[in-house]
This record gives C-alpha cells, structure tokens and sequence, in this order.
C-alpha cells in the first residue's frame, strides 16, 4: 500500500497535549492500518511560538523525526535542542514535550508502537 504524507488531509489541533497555540496536523496511517503494535504515523507543523505540551505516555515508545525548522524538546525534564534530521526517540511511560522558539515551521513524522 503507497500513502503519499504530503498529501493527507489537514486538521487543525488546538492546544495539543495543553501545549500553546494550533498546530496542523495530518493523520498519514491509524493502528487499524497495521498488522504490528503500530499505533498510528503522523505528520505534524507546528508554527513559530508554538508548543506540543509536557505530557507523560503509557506503555508505547514514539519516535519524533524533524524534517525541518528547530525548537526545544523536554524529555523527562530536560531540555534539548533539536534540529532538521534529528530523531528523537521517548521511551515507554516517558514525558516529553516540543517548544518551537524558533521563526519558522517545525514540520515531524510521529511514529507511535505500542509495547508488548
């Protein structure tokens, strides 16, 4: 199956994870999709000033892929700056959040499995 990502439909989410400001948001592939403990692979903007909130996972391990921009990532309360090509890997039950104190986009893959 070929899904091209750059061609999804946009959402708009407000406050994500309580974090400030809207950011886009395009679902490329939901759990129903794999056969795997895939949870889902999304495509995320978020615009200059903008934050995915500190929040805490459960049981899954997600992997952020920056495509482009750079901003401020908190992983289990500390900070890390983070740029074009850097995948950052948050480990089951982590916290992690993403700030872009930047003056451009922050365009991500998020790639979600669960565990066990």
């Amino acid at each position: 199956m070929i899904r091209n990502f750059l061609e999804t439909q946009k959402q708009i989410q407000h406050s994500a994870h309580g974090g400030i400001g809207s950011i886009e948001l395009y679902e490329i592939w939901a759990k129903s999709d794999f056969v795997s403990n895939c949870d889902f692979i999304d495509r995320q903007i978020i615009p200059p000033q903008s934050t995915v909130g500190y929040h805490k996972h459960g049981n899954n391990e997600e992997m952020y892929i920056i495509l482009e921009g750079s901003g401020t990532m908190t992983i289990d309360n500390q900070e890390v700056k983070v740029k074009k090509g850097d995948m950052i890997k948050n480990k089951p039950f982590g916290e992690h959040g993403l700030i872009n104190d930047s003056d451009s986009d922050i365009d991500l893959l998020i790639i979600q499995f669960g565990v066990g």
